[in-house]
Formats: C-alpha cells, structure tokens, sequence
C-alpha cells in the first residue's frame, strides 16, 4: 500500500462526517476508513523524529571521534586499542538494540547511520594506532565490507546509501592507485540485491524511493569511473542504453508518476535529456570506435572485453524492459525506447570517422532533443501538469539558446528571443494553473 500524506489524512477527517451526514457511509464504516488510513500516514512529525535521529547519530559520533583525538597521542598503547573499539562496540550495542526491540524507522536510521561511521572510526583509529599501512582504496573497501551486513539486518537505509557511497569512493581511489575497479560491479550485487526485494515488498515506501535513487545515481557514476575506454565512443552506447532502459523501468513500476514518486523515469528522463544535449555538438563524434583502440600502458589488455561486455548488459536490459514496455504504444515509451537505437547507430555510424559522419550524429539529436522537449510540453498541456510542461520548456530553450548563441545573432535578436521564451514560460504556466484551479473546482 502506497503511504498518505497527512495533508490527506487531514482532509479525509473533514469529509467523513460530512459523508456520515449525507448517509452516504455508516458510522462503522467511517470509523474503519479513518482507523485504516492512519496506519497507511507519513506525517511530517515521523520524518521530523527520523531526522532529528540521523542528526543526533552524527553528531555523536563526531563527539566521540573528537574526545577521543584530544590528547591522543599522549596515551599509551594498550589504552589506544582499547578506546579505539570502543567506537565500535557502541554502534554494535545500539544495532543489537534497535533489532532486539524491533524499534521503528528512526531507531534503525539512528543505529545503521551511528554503527556504520563507528566501524570506520574504529578501522582508522587501530590502524593509526599500530601504524598499519595501508591505502585509501584498502580503508574504504574494508570499511565497506564491514558495514555490509547492516542494511539486511537493520534495513536501514543511511547505512545503504553509506555502503553505495563507499564503495563509489572506492571505485575512484581504486581506478587511480590501481589502475582497473572492475571489483566495482560485484559489490554493487548486494545491493542490487537489496533493492529488488524492497520493491517486491513496498515498492511506494518512501525509503526503497530513496534507495533506488541512491543506487541509480552511483551505476551512472561508476560507469564513467569504472569503464576502460579502450575503445573511445562506447561510453555512448552504454550510456545511452543504461539511460534508456532506466526510464522504461520507472513507467514500468511507476506508471505516470513523476519525480520523487518515480526515481528511475526521473533520472533516466533527465539523463537522456543532458545526453541528448552532449550529442548535439560534433566533438564526441569524432575518432570513435575500433580504428582508434588504445593500446598504451593505462588501458588493460583486457579492457576492451570489459567495456564490451557491460556494455552488452546494458543493452540487454534495455531490449527486455522495451519489449514489456513498449505494447502500450504511447509516444512516451515509443520515444524512450529510440533514444537508445539512435545512440547505438550514432557511434556505429561515427565509427567510419570523418567530418560528414559527425555532423549527420549532431543533426540527428538536435532533432531527437527538439522533439523530446515539445514532446512533454504536448504530454503536460494534456495531462495538466505543470513539471512535465516546464521539463519539456526548459529542453527546449536550451537547445535554441545554445544553437541561438552558435549561429551569431545580434544583441537585439538575442534580447527579443530571451523575451519571447520568458514570456512563454509565463504564459504557459499561468494558463496551467488556471486550468488546474477548474479541474479541483469541477471534481
């Protein structure tokens, strides 16, 4: 069951004993309607406690990393070890805690956020102690490796996001000390792992929404940081399948949901639409493909599989999710299933080189990026609503004032074309609203 908002709790009192007045519901069934939407409440009290939790973790384990480096160095040995496990065995308490009791969200939040900053404290302060060496690819993957286990025993979703971000930050120091993270994809498996059982389980809670959002912006990251790019220009076709696949997941589990209510068609949504713009300009078309595989000692020898394979998953996904996706035949999917044909033909297409093949690939997603944008300026005007028609606005203006701009155009023709997409933004949304206001008057 999706949560409620108690705004519309708040108006559902309001009504009932008007519906009890008018007969249209009986006194029991009032009661039980009022009884069940409580339980289904996300008030802004609950998220108030659960934040004031998670700042009070932190704090307090800044505290005690404070108090602790205060006259550090004049303690001995043993005392050091000792008070370096402390930090630990604290967080372990409040986990043990927080499960035994079967405490609420803010508990869990309070002690997977606390427990998973202490265990890294902790691996800092013996390592420091002891003077082990080691490096920042070494500490981070240990680190996340032992806070792991925490978002399946506490379901918390800071120390989640905390593991995503560790072993983000891992992926980097990796790439740069080691030259290769390709480990990257096996630890991102748990939570994957985790997430899809979240979304079998309450796909609509507020938590698995900020989960997926977290788990989706560090895959577009590690993409960037993990990928070889032995061969140049392949970064387009995965990305324009990861892109493309994400976007169809979210109309796949979300329907017509937007935003926050819809993490994987909002971020594969914007992610096509900053593509798109990358796409309009000849520069990344250019010395793509096989003809220009690099071969010096950065790039492993088996980067160019790598690469490849990814890249094949992601491809993968995308015909899977298009096939179940695309029967609704609406120019939404239609479009968010090309976006990835267009990018994949573009770098097929680029592979020839040349200035020719550059400039057509330009065309194409100037094209492609103009539609997207009327696109959901049509879907907002239709459906009433006022991101979709700003979205597709704000696409659309980009790419006539970044074209506008190319083309050399006076001050006075720029001034009268800044004037008429202001006042069309104006215009459009004020007629939005007033359309808004007599739909709530009518129904």
């Amino acid at each position: 069951m999706r949560k409620v908002s108690s705004k519309n709790i708040q108006w559902l009192e309001n009504e009932l004993p008007i519906l009890k007045q008018a007969d249209v519901v009986s006194a029991e069934t009032a009661a039980n309607i009022k009884a069940y939407y409580q339980t289904q409440t996300i008030g802004a009290l609950h998220w108030a406690v659960v934040a004031f939790a998670v700042l009070g973790s932190l704090l307090i384990g800044g505290g005690i990393i404070l108090l602790f480096a205060h006259n550090w160095d004049e303690l001995s040995r043993p005392t050091r070890a000792v008070l370096s496990f402390c930090p630990l065995m604290a967080g372990a308490l409040l986990s043990m805690t927080a499960m035994i009791k079967n405490g609420g969200n803010a508990l869990r939040e309070s002690a997977g956020i606390f427990h998973s900053l202490m265990v890294g404290a902790s691996i800092a302060l013996v390592g420091q102690t002891y003077h082990i060496p080691g490096d920042a690819p070494g500490f981070m993957l240990t680190w996340a490796l032992l806070i792991l286990p925490l978002q399946f025993l506490l379901s918390s979703t800071g120390a989640y996001l905390i593991y995503l971000g560790l072993i983000g930050g891992w992926s980097i120091a990796a790439q740069v000390d080691y030259g290769q993270a390709a480990a990257y994809w096996l630890l991102l498996l748990p939570a994957i792992g985790k997430l899809w059982g979240m979304l079998k389980i309450k796909r609509h809670a507020p938590d698995t929404l900020l989960s997926f959002f977290g788990l989706l912006i560090a895959v577009l990251i590690a993409v960037g940081v993990v990928f070889e790019k032995t061969v140049p220009g392949l970064w387009i076709a995965a990305y324009s399948a990861l892109l493309g696949g994400t976007a169809l997941i979210g109309l796949r589990l979300y329907g017509q949901e937007e935003g926050w209510s819809n993490p994987p068609k909002t971020v594969g949504i914007i992610g096509i639409a900053v593509l798109s713009y990358l796409f309009t300009w000849t520069y990344f078309w250019k010395e793509i493909g096989w003809d220009h595989v690099r071969h010096s000692w950065h790039y492993k020898p088996w980067g160019e599989t790598f690469d490849i394979s990814i890249t094949l998953v992601f491809i993968l996904i995308w015909l899977m999710i298009s096939v179940k996706t695309i029967r609704t035949r609406t120019f939404e999917t239609l479009t968010l299933s090309a976006f990835p044909i267009l990018g994949i033909l573009g770098f097929l297409f680029g592979m020839d080189g040349g200035e020719s093949a550059a400039t057509v690939s330009g065309l194409v997603f100037n094209g492609f990026m103009l539609f997207f944008g009327v696109m959901y300026i049509v879907l907002g005007c239709r459906q009433v609503k006022l991101r979709q028609l700003n979205g597709g606005m704000a696409i659309v203006s980009l790419l006539l004032i970044t074209r506008f701009f190319d083309a050399g155009f006076s001050f006075v023709a720029r001034g009268i074309v800044f004037i008429l997409l202001g006042s069309s933004f104006l215009t459009a949304n004020l007629v939005m609203l007033k359309r808004k206001k007599q739909q709530e008057v009518a129904s």
